[in-house]
């Protein structure tokens, strides 16, 4: 199977909807397009890809405060979305769930917690038991804990779109390799290949290696052709590779089709009656038959295909077995 990198992602739907790759109006509606077919893809499969697991000092419970409270916004252009469980960790002073002992909360009620565990005084502390999802970022559990306790929230998060691209704020340079420093993690993995445009002088620009040096650097590999690299002036943008993300690589049919519903709407409004009224409908109706299939799929993946088990249906053999 062949995936798509961002650039022969563009280059498809361009030569699809029959415009220029490089087409000023095309590319301005071209990453509103990809958040568009992601999401839609994300929402619709609910694919284990984007399982994550959150833990570290940002995750803490503090004694005598009943409140769990953390970003929504990971960092490196994902998101995390859906909370479906919460481990205290054991002992109360890791950080680490894999290198220590989980302890699961159970999902409850804030009117349960409220009348139950309400109160916040030193004997009517203990470890936690429950928790209750107050909004997007911020949990409650009970009782109050009567230590500090750091947490792993598991869940489900958003990836970075295809042709996400960290923001650079410095970059420096040192002989024949360079230092690029980032807002946030840039989610650039060591030995990928990295492109950078729009920087000063232009023996930056181009595709490099990268070796990771940190959360938040990397360093740049310049051609070999430049002998006495010099610094650069100009700070350009930074993007991991082509850019290529799960869906890119292993849905690639979803997100073709999935993006061209959403080009029939910048081309001819969807259903408009005076330009042609199937377009963006039949492209639908192809997405539709795809999910299908991928459906099937990802409940494979979680042993919720048929009888529980990580078989496709079988039409002849549909009753289970007794």
């Amino acid at each position: 199977m062949v995936g798509l990198t961002y650039e022969t992602y563009k280059n498809q739907v361009a030569e699809m909807a029959v415009v220029s790759p490089n087409d000023t109006n095309f590319l301005s509606i071209l990453q509103m397009m990809i958040d568009y077919a992601t999401l839609r893809i994300n929402r619709d499969l609910d694919l284990m890809d984007t399982s994550a697991s959150l833990h570290g000092p940002a995750y803490k419970l503090t004694a005598g405060n009943r409140n769990l409270s953390f970003s929504q916004n990971l960092g490196d252009g994902s998101y995390f979305v859906v909370s479906e469980q919460i481990n205290l960790i054991s002992p109360s002073g890791s950080t680490d769930p894999d290198a220590a002992e989980r302890i699961p909360l159970l999902p409850a009620t804030k009117e349960f917690l409220d009348a139950v565990f309400g109160s916040s005084l030193t004997g009517n502390r203990a470890q936690p038991k429950y928790f209750v999802p107050f909004n997007d970022t911020l949990f409650l559990v009970g009782p109050v804990p009567d230590v500090d306790y750091y947490v792993e929230v598991v869940g489900t998060l958003r990836p970075a779109p295809l042709g996400f691209t960290p923001q650079i704020t410095s970059a420096i340079q040192t002989l024949t390799s360079g230092s690029i420093e980032f807002v946030s993690p840039h989610g650039i993995t060591s030995g990928a290949q990295v492109t950078l445009s729009g920087f000063t002088p232009s023996s930056w620009n181009g595709t490099f290696t990268a070796t990771v040096t940190s959360s938040t650097s990397i360093s740049i590999i310049l051609s070999a052709s430049v002998a006495t690299p010099t610094a650069a002036t100009v700070i350009g943008s930074a993007g991991n590779g082509n850019g290529v993300s799960f869906i890119s690589q292993y849905l690639p049919d979803l997100l073709i089709m999935a993006s061209m519903i959403y080009i029939s709407a910048y081309q001819r409004n969807f259903g408009r009656q005076s330009d042609d009224p199937q377009m963006a409908q039949s492209y639908e109706s192809q997405y539709q038959t795809l999910l299908k299939s991928a459906t099937v799929e990802e409940a494979r993946k979680k042993f919720e295909a048929a009888a529980w088990s990580s078989q496709s249906p079988a039409p002849v053999a549909s009753p289970t077995r007794g």
